[in-house]
């Protein structure tokens, strides 16, 4: 993935709690594209001024410098670095998110972290499912129901659960691809509340008609 790097680690067990609808901006607001060159590499969230959460494949190797942080107004930031999120997942499952620094704290608006689930989506919910056009500049949402764990490790042959566990979240994704669509570090949502960061995209890693998602814990 050129200047990018994916590690799959194990995970450890972890507990949500329901999360609540925090007043403030839209869900939107916070999402995020990095561009490199003009073409979509990845997506994030803002969690605060100076920081955007995203998958772990998405950790800046080289020429960070080329890399365009484009907000939902279309402005433009820079990173500066990168380090392993520590407080939005477990614990074992940190080294698959990433928080980016910005080169420029971003305005007040962004001041109030936005909301994170606190509880497990139930398996029999169906969660909203976000995602890019082709070209990463129109934002698609839909409604998909999840795959259960056991029958997400079927798919993409993880039978000792080394990728699939309690710290993440399969969603159906049905969309026929040949090609790699990079949905790394793009959220699903419940209840109007961030749950999960994609860190595999769709068709890239795994080739099968589900997303895996690292599930999301505010635990700071």
């Amino acid at each position: 993935m050129g200047i990018f790097f994916l590690a799959l680690v194990c995970f450890g067990h972890v507990h949500l709690l329901r999360g609540v609808r925090i007043p403030g901006l839209p869900l939107e607001d916070y999402l995020v594209r990095l561009m490199d060159n003009d073409k979509l590499i990845c997506s994030g969230i803002i969690v605060n001024r100076q920081q955007v959460l995203t998958a772990g494949v998405c950790k800046p190797d080289r020429n960070i410098k080329s890399i365009q942080v484009v907000l939902s107004d279309n402005s433009t930031n820079t990173i500066t670095n990168s380090k392993v999120s520590k407080n939005y997942t477990a614990k074992d499952a940190s080294d698959l998110l990433l928080l980016l620094q910005l080169g420029t704290p971003l305005g007040q608006r962004f001041s109030q972290t936005p909301p994170i689930c606190r509880d497990r989506p139930p398996a029999t919910e169906e969660l909203e499912y976000w995602s890019w056009n082709g070209n990463g500049t129109s934002l698609r949402k839909r409604i998909t129901p999840q795959t259960t764990n056991l029958d997400c490790r079927r798919r993409i042959n993880d039978p000792d659960g080394v990728v699939i566990g309690n710290h993440t979240v399969c969603l159906k994704n049905e969309d026929l691809s040949e090609r790699c669509v990079k949905n790394f570090g793009i959220p699903f949502v419940w209840h109007n509340t961030f749950c999960g960061i994609n860190i595999l995209g769709h068709n890239c890693q795994v080739n099968e008609k589900n997303d895996i998602f690292v599930r999301l814990l505010k635990t700071d």
